[in-house]
């Protein structure tokens, strides 16, 4: 995930939670505080994940579609979710994302069009040559009257909601990992 154009969940754990498991990650000591930091954020980047690709749509199923009068290889956000969790430093996560995979200039991954299916977005069509003309008329720019907008697809915030049903996972999570951690001894 590039940081130019990736797109993925951000969760912001509670203030009391994060003092309660920063203070049982104290007592691990600083390496046994970053293994049970990255193992807990770990395993809830996973169970996002599954959750972000059970929640994604399918869209079509044909193997190539056509953009912008190519055809292209059809990828689905379905199968393109990724995880990263970084910087672990005394026990401290420095993040931990889930997102979707990019391919920086490419059409092999969905990233470039995630923004559409999760916000919604309009359906255009280039003026015919006696619509541009009533519309230059009009007043309208050259730049506007090129295209007209025909239709609206709604978001399916898919992300957003994903994101409300694994925010609560996460300091179980820590908690349950930073138990293991102290078993282990």
């Amino acid at each position: 995930m590039s940081r130019r154009a990736s797109f993925g969940l951000v969760v912001e754990l509670d203030a009391k939670a994060i003092e309660a498991v920063n203070a049982r990650l104290k007592t691990l000591g600083g390496e046994g505080a970053t293994r049970a930091m990255r193992n807990g954020f770990r395993r809830w980047t996973k169970v996002a994940q599954k959750a972000v690709a059970a929640a994604a749509p399918m869209g079509r199923t044909s193997s190539v579609e056509k953009i912008r009068g190519i055809d292209r290889p059809n990828v689905h956000l379905k199968f393109a979710v990724a995880t990263k969790v970084k910087g672990y430093s005394k026990g401290q996560v420095v993040w931990a994302g889930v997102g979707i995979k990019e391919i920086a200039g490419s059409y092999l991954t969905p990233h470039w069009y995630l923004r559409w299916v999760e916000f919604g977005h309009a359906i255009r069509r280039r003026s015919t040559d006696e619509e541009r003309r009533m519309l230059l008329a009009r007043g309208e720019s050259p730049k506007l009257a090129k295209f007209r907008t025909i239709g609206q697809v709604k978001g399916s915030y898919f992300l957003t909601k994903t994101l409300k049903v694994v925010e609560p996972l996460a300091v179980p999570m820590l908690e349950e990992a930073i138990e293991r951690e102290v078993s282990r001894g």
